[in-house]
């Protein structure tokens, strides 16, 4: 049974806002059963993958209006969500797509490479009968060519972590042609002066110019580190295109690609 709050959040938002794909009547929000809510910022990046699926959105992710968003401009005004089960009953009537551990009509499977990408557009094709993006999306990737020699490359956050093999960020490095200098598996926080003693050729940067700062943004507070930074190119890689194993990965191996042949 509904909840009393559900029952005002769901007649407060029916009356707040008339999706151009629901019919508003009397306060209530009716919304196509066909409708398509993304309840995580990971599943936003993969709805937008698919371009039949625009005109049946009814809310995206509570990220979707952030800088780490996928989103185009257009459906920023959409209403936001997210997985947490009373707000859920807001949308019970539509397809809601969910991340790993999610409750959604459709739960994506959560990885660390493209493998975990196709099976997942896959999982969206098969169970909305819709065409994959996926043969597009290969061939962006088969179609970037390394660069001789090969670049050695390091990946930091802000906070000073970095990733090597076994993580998307690992398989992006690869897709582009480059070597990461990081053997050790697994994302990771090595400690400062292991991180200084590295000798990559570029250092490949990400969410630094996110809203998520603190006392552990070794990358600016510390200085041998934020030194080392500074002495090396830099190639800036927007969050957005990998906050999760999702199709932006492609375009996060391109943009990497591309940046190194500038170089």
């Amino acid at each position: 049974m509904q909840s009393r709050r559900g029952k005002v959040l769901a007649t407060h938002f029916g009356l707040f806002v008339c999706l151009e794909l629901a019919a508003c009547s009397q306060g209530k929000l009716e919304i196509p059963k066909s409708a398509v809510v993304s309840t995580t910022l990971c599943t936003d990046g993969y709805v937008h993958a698919f371009p039949e699926l625009e005109p049946r959105l009814a809310a995206l992710s509570w990220q979707s209006k952030s800088a780490l968003s996928l989103t185009p401009e257009h459906l920023r005004s959409l209403p936001q969500t997210d997985s947490n089960p009373e707000r859920a009953l807001l949308w019970q009537n539509t397809i809601q797509i969910s991340s790993s551990g999610g409750s959604g009509d459709i739960d994506l499977k959560w990885g660390e490479n493209f493998e975990t990408v196709w099976e997942n557009l896959e999982l969206i094709s098969t169970t909305l009968s819709l065409p994959s993006p996926s043969h597009e999306l290969k061939a962006r990737l088969s179609s970037i060519k390394p660069i001789k020699p090969r670049q050695k490359v390091l990946y930091l956050d802000r906070s000073g972590a970095t990733a090597g093999p076994g993580t998307f960020v690992h398989e992006v490095i690869r897709a582009a042609g480059a070597v990461n200098v990081i053997e050790t598996p697994g994302w990771q926080s090595p400690d400062i002066e292991m991180l200084i003693q590295y000798d990559p050729d570029i250092i490949i940067t990400s969410f630094m110019d996110s809203d998520y700062s603190g006392v552990n943004d070794l990358a600016f507070r510390h200085k041998a580190l934020s030194q080392k930074i500074a002495s090396l190119p830099q190639i800036q890689i927007p969050g957005k295109y990998w906050p999760c194993a999702g199709p932006g990965l492609v375009d996060a191996a391109e943009q990497l690609s591309k940046s190194l042949m500038a170089l």
